[in-house]
């Protein structure tokens, strides 16, 4: 098995609330911790929420095993349109890209996951499905509860 580790995995749902109430829940610390139930701390470590270069770093609880710190920077921004973010944190790195887009009653988020390694190791090569797979239903949980938390917080 040659060639990179390639994995996406996506979820959409509606919030109820306008796309730019939705971006500062997604990019302000203290309305991370408010709204998304697995942070527990976050805080800017550099540069300005919602812009290319900002820096967040947060504790993430997660009900499988202990609190771990996770960094997102911003890489891409188009307000109330597109964040990118790299996502580094005990579950490795990837990539969380969010489109926003209004819609009679609310915005509809569509947030990506994406782990992309152009050189695998051995073992990663080895392990590509068992890695493809967990990624896959680990994304899928937290996309699910992202999406859920944003949806209840607004409503």
């Amino acid at each position: 098995m040659s060639g990179p580790l390639d994995v996406s995995v996506e979820r959409e749902g509606v919030v109820p609330a306008p796309a730019d109430e939705v971006w500062r829940a997604l990019t302000e610390p203290e309305l991370r911790v408010e709204v998304f139930s697995m942070v527990t701390q976050a805080v800017t470590e550099e540069g300005v929420p919602g812009e290319v270069g900002h820096v967040m770093q947060f504790m993430e609880k997660d009900p499988a095993s202990d609190s771990g710190v996770v960094r997102l920077t911003t890489v891409a921004a188009e307000p109330f349109r597109r964040l990118v973010q790299e996502r580094v944190g005990a579950d490795g790195t990837f990539t969380s890209t969010t489109f926003l887009t209004e819609i009679e009653g609310g915005t509809l988020v569509k947030r990506v996951f994406h782990v992309y390694q152009p050189e695998p190791s051995l073992a990663e090569r080895a392990m590509r499905k068992a890695i493809a797979t967990f990624f896959s239903l680990g994304g899928t949980v937290r996309l699910k509860a992202d999406i859920g938390d944003l949806a209840r917080h607004f409503a």
